[in-house]
């Protein structure tokens, strides 16, 4: 297969090992477990070269599954154009669109937060058994969608609170939120820790993105104590940018994340308040300043549409958000529990992110369904396809 190479090939490597139920190494701890532990079940069932094809297929449910239920998502929250709206453009996203050509953990993590968000914000409008069911899966999957891309974790906790302090929401679905969500992190870190010989987190390359994100650097080379290369890692965005930085680290694994977080520090300290415009240009390299790894690669049109979208989302995304806090504002004025205020605050999670870990479009493009929901609400506002919701829809909103 052809789009099997660099994290991909990585993919495929640590899910084939685990299907045959080789002996875990370190390094099968250092990417978040969920994409391999899920490209592992077709290749365990299927054989290798099957088992990745029927991985293909899983990958294309999961990005229409990803539109359905953001829609759904979106149909409870707001209103039903701006739903509509939101699906659509899901529907012809064409960084969605290309990443479920790839096996890498967006297309997964999308549709395991998308959906734990739903079953999530669905239980807390339901009561007894079937709030439980309902957070429980919620919670399950919130904790799959962070197993996947760790970051998403915030999400989840966003999910949590919600659940805790809402008025409506009832005690069965906070706990079951907090027991799915803590079930699945407690398995995934007994893998990592398992791997690892000791206790870790969710994922092992903290540590290294960590550094990429806060110095400049464009790429880490490993070296054992005869100078052979052990590893090497290439941040997309500083090679875009023309950034020079390559950093040879010479008896340390790329996995030591106190390392690389001290590196990574120290880069911080220099910088003093200067550093300030560092966390900026993360931001900004999270928009418009490059295009998304693997697809920015790519050779013909791929690269290029994606390259052009993904700089029209950049110059949306400003006023998408003022306009989505003057909604806000209104919509509170005129009596309605805006729904915009959930999608507005797991949008904003892109920039703790950009500012805690690492700028790049490939990181934000999970979040971008939250900012097709405000999109859509507020053309839906603006076009008046919004009805004025009846006395009782207005309630459960």
């Amino acid at each position: 297969m052809r789009f099997v190479y660099s994290d991909m090939l990585g993919y495929v490597e640590r899910a084939a090992r685990l299907a045959s139920g080789a002996p875990l190494a370190p390094i099968d701890a250092f990417f978040p477990p969920g994409t391999h532990l899920l490209l592992s079940i077709p290749i365990a069932l299927c054989g290798l070269v099957t088992g990745l094809w029927v991985a293909t297929l899983l990958w294309c449910l999961l990005s229409i599954a990803t539109v359905y239920v953001s829609w759904r998502l979106a149909r409870i929250l707001l209103t039903p154009a701006a739903a509509a709206l939101t699906a659509a453009f899901c529907a012809v996203w064409p960084l969605f669109i290309t990443y479920g050509g790839y096996f890498t953990s967006e297309t997964p993590a999308l549709a395991f937060l998308v959906t734990a968000l739903w079953a999530g914000v669905e239980a807390t409008r339901r009561d007894g058994r079937a709030a439980l069911v309902l957070a429980l899966a919620g919670g399950i999957l919130g904790g799959a969608a962070a197993a996947t891309r760790p970051q998403l974790l915030i999400n989840a906790l966003i999910l949590l609170t919600v659940a805790l302090f809402s008025r409506k929401a009832s005690a069965a679905s906070a706990a079951g939120l907090a027991s799915g969500l803590l079930l699945v992190l407690a398995l995934v870190v007994a893998l990592n820790s398992a791997a690892s010989g000791h206790l870790v987190g969710l994922a092992r390359n903290g540590g290294v993105n960590f550094w990429l994100g806060h110095c400049d650097v464009k790429t880490v080379n490993t070296v054992n104590a005869d100078n052979v290369l052990t590893y090497s890692i290439t941040h997309p965005v500083a090679s875009q940018l023309g950034r020079t930085g390559v950093i040879v680290v010479k008896n340390h694994d790329v996995w030591d994340e106190g390392l690389f977080v001290g590196l990574g520090l120290r880069c911080i300290e220099e910088d003093g308040v200067g550093h300030i415009a560092r966390l900026g240009q993360n931001i900004l390299d999270m928009t418009a300043t490059t295009t998304p790894w693997p697809q920015s690669a790519a050779d013909g049109w791929p690269r290029t549409v994606v390259q052009a979208a993904n700089l029209a989302y950049a110059v949306l995304l400003p006023f998408i958000l003022v306009g989505s806090l003057l909604l806000l504002v209104r919509r509170r004025r005129e009596g309605w529990n805006s729904g915009e205020a959930f999608f507005l605050v797991n949008l904003v999670c892109v920039v703790v992110v950009a500012v805690l870990a690492i700028g790049d479009p490939r990181v934000r493009t999970v979040y971008d369904v939250f900012g097709f929901a405000l999109l859509g609400a507020l053309l839906a506002d603006r076009l008046h396809l919004d009805r004025l919701p009846d006395e009782e829809a207005l309630e459960d909103r």
